[in-house]
C-alpha cells in the first residue's frame, strides 16, 4: 500500500500544482490524472480524496501555513512547496478516513515528494512547517 500511496501524493502534487497555476476546473484535472495513472479502485479514492480535500480546503490550509511560516508569504512560495504542504496538512489535520495514514508516515513522505520535486531548500521548509504545526502545544 506504501507504493500506491505515494504514487498517489505524487499525482495529488501534480493536480494541485497545476490547479493553483491554472484556472482548470478541478473535476477535470483530477479525473484526467487519475485516468493517466491507471491506479486502481484503492489508489484512485485515495488520490481523489487528498486532492479534493486539499483543493477544497485550500483556505484554511493555506492560512495554516501563512501562520506557521510567516516569512514566506504564500504569493511568494514554490508552488511544489505550497502542494507538498496542503496535501500533508489535510491528511494530518483533516482526513477522517478508517485508513488514515499516520502523521509520522504523512511528514515522512511530504519530505520525501519535497526532495524529489522541489528545491535543495524545500524538505527542510516542509519538514519545519509540519513538524511546528504537530507539535504546537
Amino acid at each position: 500500500m506504501g507504493s500506491l500511496r505515494h504514487r498517489a501524493r505524487a499525482a495529488a502534487l501534480q493536480a494541485l500544482f497545476e490547479l493553483d497555476q491554472t484556472n482548470h476546473a478541478l473535476a477535470a484535472v483530477s479525473e484526467r490524472i487519475a485516468t493517466d495513472e491507471m491506479f486502481n479502485s484503492e489508489g484512485r479514492e485515495f488520490f481523489m480524496r487528498i486532492v479534493h480535500g486539499s483543493w477544497e480546503r485550500r483556505d484554511e490550509l493555506d492560512a495554516i501555513i501563512e501562520r506557521v511560516a510567516p516569512t514566506w508569504p504564500l504569493h511568494q512560495m514554490p508552488g511544489v512547496d505550497k502542494a507538498v504542504l496542503r496535501i500533508a496538512l489535510f491528511e494530518i489535520l483533516f482526513d477522517t478516513a478508517q485508513d488514515k495514514a499516520p502523521v509520522k508516515a504523512v511528514i515522512n513522505e511530504a519530505v520525501e515528494l519535497s526532495k524529489h520535486y522541489g528545491s535543495d531548500s524545500s524538505s527542510r521548509f516542509v519538514n519545519g512547517v509540519l513538524s511546528t504545526v504537530v507539535n504546537k502545544p
